[in-house]
């Protein structure tokens, strides 16, 4: 295999992610939740491949990685609102409590909607198709596969650092962040899913199921201040109401520290040298890697286009143990 099979690789998922999310992006009365909630995962997917030529690359990355957020910002208000809905119905509040925060909730989407504008809408897809352009610009003959390998591993050190720090203080922010990591090691992992499909895939899972565990943590989070500054709810309401939230919180932090124990019990470096050997050796084709070392833009105008292994990546696999960080 090429030393350089791996960047290239990356890259043509990164170009094919942003234009997913340049496609997809929500303009006004197309704000339904599910539409609104892949392209916000489109653009994390995003996030996490540029990531990883963050140390490579340099400021193009750290320019393209603040483009995107600035653009899923535009869409996280609605989301959180939509979330917030769900979480509430799922802690079952009396009807007392229930319905004057069901209202509040809805005041708050409408206003949403109402921001959301053709004008909005069309600048961030502009904004996306910018990006797409300027990453035909990137090169990758500098970068190597263990340049790949050593920015995962560099987000496996952050996301261990951030969830040991989260769970020995308890501060929700901390645990948000941890979430941030683990967002970004599952979506660097499912791209680098052909070096040994079943052992990432299966990775790949666990993270998610970690993932969606910090993340109901958040949305309640979210929710419990929602409430207390605009929910108009009396003290007792708003005291057994604040009671329901921090029993399922409990609940969901011990389940995220469990994952999180399981996912990152390796020291950095066994996963960076086990990481290398796996993208060493291939088990599976790597369908984007290019055979030749012209820049993309030329083998755009030859035809040689990079054919995207997104839709293949997204299915992970079921169940199964972490092979990954178990010995």
């Amino acid at each position: 295999m090429q030393r350089r099979a791996w960047p290239s690789h990356c890259l043509a998922l990164l170009a094919s992610s942003v234009a997913s999310a340049a496609e997809r992006f929500p303009g006004r009365g197309e704000d339904a939740p599910e539409r609104v909630h892949r392209v916000r995962k489109t653009l994390k997917e995003s996030r996490a491949l540029a990531r990883l030529f963050l140390p490579s690359v340099g400021e193009p990355a750290r320019v393209t990685i603040a483009a995107l957020a600035v653009v899923r910002r535009r869409v996280g208000r609605a989301r959180d609102l939509d979330v917030m809905a769900g979480r509430l119905e799922r802690l079952a509040p009396p009807p007392d409590v229930s319905e004057p925060l069901v209202k509040a909730i809805e005041a708050e989407r409408a206003a949403a909607r109402r921001a959301h504008t053709h004008f909005a809408a069309a600048a961030s897809r502009t904004q996306l198709a910018s990006i797409v352009k300027r990453l035909d610009g990137w090169s990758v003959r500098g970068v190597s596969d263990n340049d790949i390998a050593e920015a995962v591993a560099r987000t496996y050190q952050q996301g261990l650092a951030r969830g040991r720090a989260a769970f020995e203080g308890g501060d929700p922010a901390a645990l948000h962040a941890l979430r941030s990591r683990v967002v970004d090691l599952r979506y660097q992992l499912a791209a680098l899913s052909p070096a040994w499909p079943a052992v990432f895939n299966a990775v790949s899972e666990e993270l998610n199921a970690l993932r969606d565990t910090l993340g109901e943590f958040n949305d309640l989070d979210v929710l419990g201040r929602f409430v207390a500054e605009r929910g108009g709810l009396a003290p007792a309401s708003l005291a057994d109401f604040a009671e329901r939230l921090e029993t399922r919180q409990t609940k969901l932090r011990r389940r995220a520290e469990t994952g999180f124990e399981r996912l990152f019990a390796e020291t950095t470096e066994a996963f960076a040298v086990r990481l290398s050997a796996y993208l060493a050796r291939p088990l599976g084709k790597i369908e984007t890697a290019v055979a030749s070392e012209k820049p993309r833009s030329d083998r755009a105008a030859s035809g040689d286009q990079p054919r995207t292994q997104a839709p293949r990546r997204r299915r992970i696999s079921e169940g199964g143990p972490n092979p990954l960080t178990s010995s």
